[in-house]
């Protein structure tokens, strides 16, 4: 069972004769809860940066296969030599 940061708010402890400092758990507990929803929270954006770096990424390769870049690459290269033999004249 995942644990949300409800359930860490809402667990009860038994309390016994030497048990702990009933104020001293719940503190701790209040900084975990904090610290927990830190994580969570962080962990959403990591997911939907992810996301998005997905998309991205897939929306790249639809634009334009290697070879048609490789052959554009080729023809740009080709242009600026005949400009640069223009521009020598």
């Amino acid at each position: 069972m995942r644990l949300t940061p409800r359930d860490i708010f809402d667990k009860d402890f038994k309390t016994s004769l030497r048990g702990y400092d009933v104020d001293e758990v719940n503190e701790f507990l209040d900084q975990v809860i904090r610290s927990y929803e830190d994580v969570l929270e962080e962990n959403e954006k990591l997911k939907q940066q992810l996301k998005k770096a997905n998309q991205n990424s897939k929306r790249h390769k639809r634009a334009m296969p290697d070879e048609d870049q490789d052959r554009v690459i080729q023809e740009i290269l080709q242009r600026l030599d005949r400009l640069e033999q223009m521009i020598r004249r």
